[in-house]
């Protein structure tokens, strides 16, 4: 019985400080470079990445379009690009330095991507 309740306490703790630790901590895909995008579409600079909580930011190839709500979620990602009232919702999968996307804009349009860092 002393066997049995040294190993749980050995085996406890360290159990423990994993299950307190955030989901996805530091295990969220780099989205974090320069991005070429397919089909001749905005090429996308991400400049930071916080890989715990998966807050991104960056900017767009053109100083007029904004790049924003960008988040990384293990390896899938979501932002929005704007000019005025114009919006492309874009989301995809992370595959090292491959992306592979899509966006629905405020026309109406849907287009599927890839994206080379």
């Amino acid at each position: 019985m002393l066997t049995l309740v040294a190993s749980l306490a050995m085996v406890l703790p360290s159990s423990l400080v994993i299950a307190t630790q955030p989901a996805f901590a530091e295990g969220n895909a780099n989205f974090v470079g320069k991005w070429t995008i397919s089909g001749g579409y905005l090429g996308i600079t991400i400049k930071s990445e916080n890989r715990r909580t998966g807050v991104c930011s960056g900017v767009t190839a053109s100083s007029l379009y904004h790049l924003v709500g960008c988040r990384v979620s293990a390896n899938k990602f979501v932002f929005t690009i704007t000019e005025g009232s114009y919006k492309s919702h874009n989301a995809g999968t992370i595959a090292g330095n491959k992306i592979f996307g899509s966006f629905k804009d405020t026309n109406g349009t849907v287009v599927d991507y890839t994206g080379t860092r």
